[in-house]
């Protein structure tokens, strides 16, 4: 993005407040920086009236707010609203521009499941685990209508049930991996779907579990390895490195829950 000149237009008193990443927007660059960075995240929480008033209030964008009005009441799509802000300011060069125009019309070519699952990812990717998951939710919803298939359901019980381990929300977890297993049957998910209940299972339940599977017992010692790895590491780092640690994990549940 050489193109552009850092902080052509004023910063704004007021941010633009992004939702579905919990970030704040002081800047046409810094606005230009997300949705160059965040295409499958574009939706109506940012490609709305609220954001044309703030360009026009906050930057005194008012060209450009004119234009991007005229877009959204002739409904003309994410993609023309979206390339008029990087007009503004020539934010992107002539093959950068050229890049992002195909990709925008190719998103808007994709089937609705499969942007929400795009989506639901891109959310992980930030964080935001709980929005991602509302995602996957929606997304599981439309897969049939969409005739999406077996496999694409099983990818997106796997990825929501990452994201319910990253919220140390092990049942629901655990029921994702196995769901994602029964559509995948990948070594992978499988362990998976036994690293998280030997977490939540007794030694009784866990390998009677790994018997019904037919896993190899040798899959099993290698979890039960992990397993024991992770629980003495904990107890030997020291109380203010604990501490610390734990404040770090609270931030990021607050971050991604959004309380």
């Amino acid at each position: 993005m050489s193109s552009y000149i850092l902080c052509q237009i004023k910063r704004a008193s007021l941010p633009f407040y992004i939702k579905n990443i919990s970030m704040n927007i002081y800047s046409i660059e810094e606005l230009c920086y997300y949705l160059y960075h965040n295409i499958y995240l574009l939706d109506e929480t940012i490609i709305n009236e609220h954001l044309c008033d703030w360009l026009k209030k906050e930057l005194g964008l008012n060209r450009l707010y004119q234009k991007l009005y005229r877009i959204l009441e002739d409904e003309r799509g994410t993609g023309d609203f979206i390339l008029a802000i990087f007009r503004e300011i020539n934010y992107l060069s002539h093959e950068e521009f050229r890049k992002m125009n195909e990709e925008l019309v190719l998103l808007e070519q994709q089937p609705d499941t499969v942007r929400k699952k795009k989506k639901g990812d891109y959310l992980v990717n930030n964080k935001m685990y709980v929005n991602a998951i509302r995602m996957y939710e929606d997304a599981l919803v439309s897969t049939e209508t969409d005739n999406m298939g077996i496999q694409f359901a099983g990818e997106i019980y796997n990825n929501m049930g990452y994201a319910y381990l990253k919220l140390f929300q092990m049942e629901e977890a655990k029921n994702c991996f196995k769901k994602a297993y029964e559509k995948l049957h990948t070594h992978q998910i499988l362990k998976e779907y036994l690293s998280v209940c030997r977490m939540v299972m007794s030694d009784e339940e866990w390998k009677a579990e790994g018997g019904r599977l037919g896993v190899d017992p040798a899959v099993l010692r290698e979890i039960e390895e992990d397993f024991e790895k992770t629980r003495p590491s904990v107890g030997e780092k020291m109380p203010e490195e604990i501490d610390e640690m734990l404040q770090e994990l609270t931030r990021e549940y607050h971050r991604s829950t959004g309380f």
